[in-house]
Parts: C-alpha cells; structure tokens; sequence
C-alpha cells in the first residue's frame, strides 16, 4: 500500500497534479473496471462475481421502481426470471467522495432482455471501499424516455 501511495506522489510531482488527483485518478480507473466488471456479470449472469461486487446491504432499484436486496437480485437472475441479450454501460462518470472512501458512479446503459425491446437508460450506482475492495452498495436505473409533445404537466 504504501508504495502505491508513493506512486501516486511521484507521479502528481512529475505532471504537476495534486497528489490527491493523482489518487482519485487511480480510483476512478479502478471503477471503471469495476463497472465492466458489473455489466459483463449481468450479461452472462455470474451470479458469483455480482455477488463478490456487491455489498451485503445492496439495494437495487429498477427502472419501474421494483427495489430488490442483493439476496433478491441474485435469486431472480439464478431462477431465470430475466436475461439480457445486450447490457452494457455507454457511458459512466466517477464521483469520488470522503476522502476515497466511497464513490457515484452515474451514466447512461443500454440493454435487451431476452423477447423485449431495446432500453436505454441512466443508473447511478454507490460503491463504498471496504476491507475487501470497492464494493457496489446501491443501484438506481432509469428510463430514457423521448419528451412529449403538448405535455399536460403543471
């Protein structure tokens, strides 16, 4: 650990950036790969590796507002209640918070599910630095729905 902290001060002396830009840096490419990670997991259902990713208070809301607990989430995927054809993340930004200890991560995702039409959407997921690693501790999705014309919204 401590000679990834002085890598990370050596390499924010020789571009110039804070050494904590440098950190937050490594931690942004770090859930970037966590995120693949995720989408690939999803995708073929290793319900191993979500299950190593996630933390044990996940919560999972859906984009129709079905909220799920990790044990939930896992248990839906083992049964088959659903699979995705496609799933993959367009695009994601890193929010690091607390000093490193946690972190948003918010995009935009694209899916199918088997016999459904494609989704595209927005998540924002928390990840929180425990013992063990990054761990994924909420997931929010939302549709990407056009605007209506002649809206009646007040």
């Amino acid at each position: 650990m401590r000679a990834l902290t002085r890598a990370a001060v050596l390499i924010a002396l020789l571009t110039g950036m804070p050494a904590g830009a440098a950190a937050t840096g490594e931690i942004e490419a770090a859930l970037l790969k966590l995120e693949q990670q995720r989408a690939d997991a999803i995708l073929r259902r290793d319900i191993p590796a979500l299950r190593r990713l996630m933390d044990r208070y996940y919560r999972h809301v859906e984009s129709r507002g079905r909220v799920r607990s990790k044990t939930g989430l896992l248990t839906a995927l083992e049964r088959d209640e659903f699979r995705f054809q496609t799933y993959e993340n367009e695009s994601a930004e890193v929010q690091v918070l607390d000093g490193g200890k946690s972190a948003i991560v918010a995009g935009v995702f694209r899916s199918r599910q088997e016999g459904g039409k494609p989704f595209r959407g927005r998540f924002v997921r928390v990840w929180v630095r425990e013992a063990e690693g990054w761990k994924n501790t909420f997931h929010q999705g939302t549709e990407i729905r056009p605007a209506t014309e002649g809206c009646q919204c007040k």
